[in-house]
């Protein structure tokens, strides 16, 4: 009988201290907000992935690379999907910026970019193929980093 009552009262002492350490918990904000990483899904059309590589490689990382010299983005990449699901994309994109004021540089940053990359608006046109035959973008994303104080 004694071993009973021990046991329940054992029981009811790690009840309670469990429900005075929820009470007890620290609420204070132990994280602080970072980077903006910006998802594209890209489903590429059948035999067209390495063509739409290329693609990106002409125009795509250019743009990333002076916007990385400009202090806008952090870094960007490429990731294949190996083994796709039926209507999973079978590339992501994506790109770091520092902050959301990087979205914030507007169309004439934009349009001097890329004239001082591919040229004329002429030239840009010549350069700007159909991409529509080379994929299809599915969902595209914003996701802010999360990252714990020291």
């Amino acid at each position: 009988m004694k071993n009973k009552v021990f046991a329940v009262l054992s029981l009811a002492l790690f009840a309670s201290l469990g429900s005075t350490t929820v009470l007890a918990q620290d609420h204070s904000r132990g994280w602080e907000q970072g980077h903006i990483l910006q998802v594209t899904e890209v489903h590429t059309k059948d035999g067209m992935f390495n063509a739409y590589i290329n693609d990106l490689s002409n125009v795509w990382r250019k743009f990333l690379e002076a916007q990385m010299e400009d202090g806008d983005v952090i870094r960007y990449g490429m990731y294949s999907n190996v083994n796709p699901r039926e209507g999973e994309p079978d590339l992501y994109l994506t790109v770091t910026y520092k902050n959301w004021a990087a979205f914030d540089r507007g169309v004439e940053y934009l349009e001097k970019l890329g004239s001082e990359i591919m040229g004329s608006a002429d030239d840009m046109r010549e350069a700007n193929i159909d991409r529509g035959e080379l994929r299809t973008i599915g969902s595209q994303y914003a996701l802010r980093e999360i990252k714990f104080k020291e």
